[in-house]
């Protein structure tokens, strides 16, 4: 199950926002400023982090250095002192999206409607090897980078799908 960080230091905001969360199926932790995100972060790596901008001990930008980078956490940054320095600060830290208080629900929902589930990508990649080549010769040529010509030219679909590089 997908898990979700939500930092915000106004205690019925945290409330609000992780019963919408854990009612679109994720888990919840929940930090009250960037020491206690920190924490959280170390507990449980998140798939995805709501925080506010503005925090007591810092701003929620500060937890973009603080996420491995190979792990693409969504970020989304929630403020109600909205302007277009700290939207165009945060989408060039990687941030997901930029929501304004009073939250939009509905947009809320459609955020957390693009994190992928491990259901959803179970079945992604087993469609995707549905359409993997069977055969030794192309199986050997996937695995094999760069492509041997050899091999290449046993598949009519393999030429297709990868361009002769050798």
């Amino acid at each position: 199950m997908p898990h979700v960080l939500i930092v915000d230091d106004e205690p019925n905001t945290r409330a609000a926002l992780a019963e919408i969360v854990a009612a679109e199926g994720f888990t919840t932790a929940v930090a009250g400023d960037l020491r206690e995100a920190r924490i959280q972060i170390v507990r449980q790596a998140p798939d995805a982090v709501l925080t506010d901008l503005k925090l007591p001990d810092g701003s929620g930008m500060d937890l973009f250095q603080d996420l491995d980078p190979k792990l693409a956490v969504e970020v989304i940054l929630i403020t109600g002192h909205a302007s277009v320095e700290s939207a165009v600060a945060a989408l060039r830290l990687g941030a997901a999206d930029y929501l304004v208080k009073p939250i939009n629900i509905q947009r809320l929902k459609a955020i957390l409607d693009r994190i992928p589930r491990a259901g959803d990508l179970k079945a992604e990649i087993g469609s995707l090897r549905d359409e993997l080549p069977v055969s030794a010769a192309s199986a050997a040529c996937w695995a094999t980078p760069p492509p041997c010509s050899n091999c290449m030219t046993k598949s009519a679909k393999w030429r297709r799908l990868r361009p002769l590089s050798c």
